[in-house]
This record gives structure tokens, sequence and C-alpha cells, in this order.
């Protein structure tokens, strides 16, 4: 009966830990509301305070944490946005209108320009759309100027 215990306790904390992970699904306009207050903070050099925006009002608990949870990424990736912007100097990227490293713009505009690459080098045409999976619709520009930039350099 001992050996029954172990796998049942492994997977209650598996389905626990999957609970928690997807929390904000339900929440996802406080997390958007969040991470939208936290870029704007971090991007001008504010003090990092999710409160300022939005005060918990207790009724909502979860709702609050994803808002937080949102807060946090868009504070930590525009203050480190800002401080490399602030940092370095010109460069090939800002010519080529390249988005900044670290950003999710410049994700997507990679992803963008490996899908064109490897497209270009196969003699494929230029059509990003065949990956409209690969990319969520916010960023289909920055997914496109990458697809296309890399295709026509590797045709």
């Amino acid at each position: 009966m001992r050996f029954l215990w172990a796998p049942a306790f492994l997977f209650v904390l598996s389905g626990a830990t999957q609970v928690h992970a997807i929390d904000c699904a339900d929440h996802a306009e406080a997390y958007e509301t969040g991470a939208a207050a936290g870029r704007e903070d971090g991007a001008r050099g504010k003090p990092q305070d999710p409160s300022r925006h939005q005060k918990n009002d207790g009724k909502h608990k979860n709702r609050y944490a994803c808002y937080e949870k949102g807060y946090g990424v868009g504070y930590t990736n525009a203050a480190a946005d800002a401080r490399k912007q602030s940092s370095r100097h010109h460069s090939r990227d800002e010519e080529d209108n390249i988005p900044r490293a670290g950003s999710n713009e410049r994700e997507y505009f990679d992803d963008g320009c490996r899908r064109g690459r490897d497209d270009g080098r196969a003699g494929m045409s230029s059509y990003y759309g065949r990956y409209s999976d690969d990319y969520d619709s916010r960023f289909e520009p920055y997914f496109a100027r990458g697809y296309e930039q890399c295709w026509r350099e590797n045709r």
C-alpha cells in the first residue's frame, strides 16, 4: 500500500502545479493591464510599484495576483530595454530598423528571420503566412519583416 501512495502524491502535486501555472488564463485582461502599467513605469525609470496604478481591493485576489505578475514582467522588460537603449551607441540594428534585442518584438523578428532564411535556402516562395501558427497576431509585422528580410538575403 505504501507504494501506491507515492505516485498518488506525485500526481496531486503535479496537478496543483498545473493549476497554479494557468491561474492567469482566467484573468488575462488583468495580466495584460499589469504588463502595460509595468512597461510604462519601467521605461520611465519609475520605482517598481504596481499599486500606483491599481489597488488590491481584496475581493479578487487571483485577479490582482495576475495583475502584479504582469506588472513585474512588463516592468522588468521595459527597465532592461531602457538601460540597454541608454547605454548603447548607434548600431546596425538601428540602421536596419530591427527591434531592440531582448524585446518581444525582436524575438518575433528573429523567429521570422529563421523561417525566411530556411525558405530562401530551400528555394520556396516568400510567404510568411504559412507560419501563422508561429506568431501572435499582435507581433505579425515583426515576424513578417524578419521573414522577408532574411528570405531575400538567402534566396
